[in-house]
């Protein structure tokens, strides 16, 4: 056990949590340092299960103190593993998942720890929802922080549009509570910036309300995946608000490959089979899973990735969705080096557009598509292959790329690449806003924003 774990400021701290500290050696403490991705092994020097602002408070303090960096954990779902950390402090919001919603303000009240499994069911029991992420056990955090694409952006906007008011701890060890009155230049940041300025204790979300959706996944065989593709890219030029697509390769649970595409469309039942006709008849489709459906539902047509896969992402947001690209994206689909892998296109639009490009700080505000390759493969795999499999995808696409989405970004993105992802002028504001409320760069296990005296 390390000397750190052992001196009194440690227990002092210990004794000052309401949650438990968990120390290397034990069984709670090696549950808690996984994350999703299989590929990252980290092992904090601590690990403490927060349960309320002053536990997050107090730990931020001790981590200031000892000069640690400090690590956040929501739902663990980051591709590049910052959820976690090597000898530094990490927070753990795990024990912090309730979700409070006010029906007559239609807003909801959310626990940093909070899943979209989480939130979805509170919200949808009242007819309610805001864009959130379409894997469930992805958590509402860094989700939020970094943008938040997902099946009612056309309508809704990123679920960082939705965002209403956070708490943020500070390194400084303040509590703020930051909404477009207080402190609206860290709530600029915190609304598309990631976890870069403080750790959020509580997130305020405006809510919209949702009924029953037309939703769910036609897919087809791999010789129609062209065709498949160019008529999501024909759909998603021209759909209403109301209608959100997806487009996927992936290789079924059968056994072969597939194309698919998601839809959802939140309005009259009648005016949706309309807008989702092309979709169904191209073909024949293998399955045709567009139904009448709850939100909670179509917040599970895609299936979860089960933690401890290995994982490297890597892709561009593009303006257009030229003839290279699909060309681009049916190579590298019939060059699928896994069948856990996946391409993923997803279609911000509609209200996603409308929100001014300077109101967050998110970067990609003029962007249609983002085109991602997702290598997914057993641990027991040589990871060299499926690495350069995601690579080549992603810079064949880099042409026609505006930058990157930070939520995706893996381990290995440069500071070019985060610069990229959010453009010139934002990223100085960004730096700024670094450099006032964390010079330190305590909060330094994302993608990073390094505050200007660190260069």
């Amino acid at each position: 056990m390390s000397a750190l774990v052992q001196d009194e400021a440690v227990s002092s701290l210990a004794e000052e949590l309401r949650g438990p500290l968990l120390f290397p050696g034990t069984k709670a403490y090696e549950a808690a340092r996984q994350v999703f991705n299989g590929m990252i092994d980290r092992r904090p020097a601590l690990i403490a299960q927060c349960l309320g602002a002053s536990d997050v408070k107090a730990v931020i303090d001790y981590a200031r103190t000892h000069d640690l960096p400090v690590a956040v954990r929501g739902g663990g779902h980051n591709v590049a593993g910052h959820g976690t950390c090597d000898e530094g402090v990490l927070i753990d919001f795990s024990r912090m998942r309730t979700a409070r919603v006010d029906v007559e303000s239609r807003t909801v009240r959310a626990d940093p720890g909070c899943t979209w499994t989480d939130f979805d069911t509170e919200t949808a029991a009242q007819g309610l929802a805001t864009t959130g992420g379409t894997v469930g056990s992805t958590g509402i955090g860094g989700l939020t922080l970094g943008g938040g694409l997902g099946f009612l952006m056309g309508a809704c906007g990123l679920t960082c549009d939705n965002l209403v008011s956070a708490d943020v701890v500070t390194a400084s060890g303040k509590l703020l509570t930051v909404s477009d009155r207080t402190h609206p230049d860290l709530f600029w940041g915190i609304r598309g910036g990631g976890g870069n300025f403080g750790v959020v204790t509580s997130f305020e979300y405006r809510l919209h309300p949702v009924g029953t959706l037309l939703a769910g996944l036609v897919l087809y065989p791999a010789d129609k995946a062209r065709e498949a593709l160019k008529l999501f890219r024909t759909i998603c030029m021209d759909a209403p608000d109301e209608l959100s697509c997806a487009f996927a390769m992936i290789t079924h649970p059968d056994g072969p490959k597939v194309a698919a595409i998601g839809a959802c469309f939140n309005g009259p039942i009648s005016d949706g089979e309309r807008l989702v006709e092309p979709i169904r008849k191209l073909g024949p489709p293998v399955d045709d899973g567009i139904r009448p459906m709850r939100y909670t539902e179509v917040q599970r047509i895609f299936a979860e990735i089960p933690f401890g896969l290995h994982n490297y992402w890597k892709g561009h947001f593009i303006r257009e969705m030229t003839d290279d690209v699909v060309d681009a994206t049916i190579e590298a689909f019939e060059s699928m080096t896994s069948e856990h892998s996946a391409i993923l296109i997803e279609a911000p639009h509609g209200a996603v557009h409308r929100v001014p490009r300077d109101a967050t700080a998110f970067g990609q505000r003029d962007a249609r598509f983002n085109a991602s390759a997702l290598a997914i493969w057993e641990p027991s795999e040589d990871a060299e292959r499926h690495v350069q499999w995601t690579r080549e995808y992603a810079n064949a696409v880099a042409p026609f790329a505006t930058g990157g989405y930070v939520n995706y970004l893996g381990d290995d993105a440069t500071a070019d690449d985060v610069r990229a992802a959010y453009g010139e002028e934002r990223f100085r504001r960004l730096v700024a806003l670094k450099t006032s409320y964390d010079p330190g760069n305590m909060f330094r296990f994302n993608q990073n924003i390094r505050p200007a005296a660190a260069g």
